[in-house]
């Protein structure tokens, strides 16, 4: 009987020993960039889950009830800010019943704090301007120097929710702020040759990374944010294109590729499919494999039509 009880004894501390590590703290975004840096920022002591995949149109996502569920237990939620989500994430905060997580409280982030905004509209903003958002351009997520402040933001939101690991997210951010700057100064070599150049976007959510590169945004597919292009507006912009000698038209996985490829077809040009999400396309699981791809995409549409608009 002593000899059973030893066994069992033996067997339990060896269930304990193989037993998986839990995390920290549980994270949830509202956008795959946010998720990738928390990862990195937060190392082996958190998890982090987007409620928004990388080729899903970050403004508009279904607030299903599952989104709702995904987020009852999580420690932490970072939303993009800046009204980016305010469609959905109004609607899906509540549902979650979480109360750590709703808006005023210590785990709720908003991850464009720090951020130098830019586009911020003067005077009234009118609804027949299209989706305009009040706050400014969300989209700062494309600019490689902004996911430093939110790497340093969210180490001081993690050590503060979890003291005992600070030392661990202070470093993590650090880490990441280095690789970064390493990467940007990369990027910012491909990017060279082709400073000043022009292209056209289907929304205005190419700000940040023309801003961070040096080009020119000559226009947008979209006549006004959120308002699909009609025959004579792809006309009118082709033939203003032509003339201006701009060919390089790019598009996320979520828009209209068939109005992009019309647009660059008439203007003698190239439309490009591009991720400016983590996980948008293949191989940008995480927000430098993102920037990679990204710069790689955008060189090379610009090499190929290097005749354009400088």
């Amino acid at each position: 009987m002593k000899s059973r009880i030893r066994w069992m004894v033996v067997l339990m501390l060896g269930l304990v020993a193989v037993a998986p590590a839990r995390a920290d703290l549980k994270v949830a975004t509202s956008l795959t960039d946010l998720a990738s840096v928390a990862s990195i920022v937060g190392g082996k002591h958190v998890t982090a889950q987007s409620l928004c995949r990388g080729y899903e149109d970050p403004h508009f996502v279904p607030a299903k009830p599952s989104l709702m569920k995904a987020i009852q237990h999580a420690d932490v939620f970072v939303s993009t800010g800046l009204e980016l989500d305010a469609g959905w994430l109004p609607l899906v905060l509540p549902g979650s019943r979480n109360p750590k997580i709703q808006p005023g409280t210590k785990g709720f982030v908003d991850g464009s704090e720090g951020v130098n905004v830019l586009e911020k509209p003067s005077g009234t903003v009118s609804r027949a301007e299209g989706d305009v958002h009040p706050l400014g351009n969300p989209h700062y997520y494309a600019d490689p120097k902004n996911l430093e402040i939110v790497a340093d933001h969210l180490a001081e939101v993690f050590s503060r929710l979890d003291p005992a690991n600070a030392a661990d997210y202070a470093a993590n951010a650090k880490a990441f702020k280095e690789k970064m700057e390493a990467s940007l100064e990369r990027w910012e070599k491909q990017m060279a040759p082709y400073k000043d150049a022009s292209v056209v976007t289907y929304h205005p959510n190419f700000v940040y990374f023309a801003d961070r590169f040096g080009l020119k945004l000559f226009g947008t597919v979209e006549p006004k944010p959120g308002i699909p292009p009609s025959p004579h507006y792809v006309n009118e912009l082709a033939e203003s294109m032509k003339k201006a000698g701009v060919k390089v038209v790019l598009y996320q996985p979520y828009y209209n590729a068939d109005a992009c490829n019309q647009v660059a077809k008439r203007a003698g040009g190239t439309a490009v499919e591009i991720a400016t999400e983590a996980g948008g396309m293949p191989g940008t699981d995480d927000v430098f494999s993102k920037f990679d791809t990204l710069v790689s995409s955008v060189a090379g549409a610009l090499s190929g039509n290097s005749g354009g608009q400088r």
